[in-house]
């Protein structure tokens, strides 16, 4: 193939914007792989909870918020404080738990209003659903065996909803649930 020296120069002109646009593309390729960036969807450890609000709140109910949220968070969710909450009766950067019932209390001296009333109320009480065999001996009339039943009964039934359910655990009556009620958390 014979080629003039017109139609050569073309040939490598041609060529040069070939390989030109090809490295172009190339390299704009490559820098967009260098600039895609990988977000690992990091597992946290926040789970959904279910807390009750009433008391002076624009909007009372049960709500479903993240365990790493405080009392603040659930205010907002609940529409905000109503004129007539007494915030300094309220702890707002107290974190919330699974089952806290909190109260917004007035600002009405009249009315006899506990305020917040969630776990933190039972911080000196034993939390059935969580205590050991040693904490549970503390309990008037809570020996070693009890402390297995009812450590048994939670294992295998699950946690329990309300103090009144201690008494489905053999061995603990009515009596023995008055003596040791007051004593007693399920938070």
């Amino acid at each position: 193939m014979n080629l003039t020296k017109n139609q050569k120069v073309g040939l490598y002109v041609f060529a040069i914007i070939v390989l030109f646009i090809g490295s172009i593309k190339f390299y704009s390729l490559k820098k967009a792989e260098d600039d895609i960036v990988v977000i690992k969807n990091q597992a946290t450890n926040k789970k959904e909870i279910q807390v009750y609000i009433c008391g002076e709140v624009k909007k009372p109910g049960v709500y479903k918020i993240n365990d790493d949220k405080r009392i603040i968070d659930l205010v907002y969710l609940a529409g905000g404080f109503t004129d007539n909450a007494n915030l300094e009766a309220v702890n707002l950067a107290t974190k919330l738990k699974d089952e806290d019932y909190i109260k917004i209390p007035t600002k009405n001296k009249n009315e006899k209003d506990k305020g917040i009333i969630d776990s933190r109320d039972d911080e000196d009480k034993i939390n059935i659903n969580t205590a050991s065999i040693e904490e549970l001996k503390k309990l008037p009339r809570i020996g070693d065996a009890l402390a297995k039943r009812i450590i048994e009964y939670r294992n295998k039934n699950g946690p329990f909803k309300r103090i009144e359910d201690l008494k489905n655990v053999s061995g603990i009556g009515d009596k023995m649930f008055e003596n040791i009620k007051d004593l007693i958390s399920i938070y």
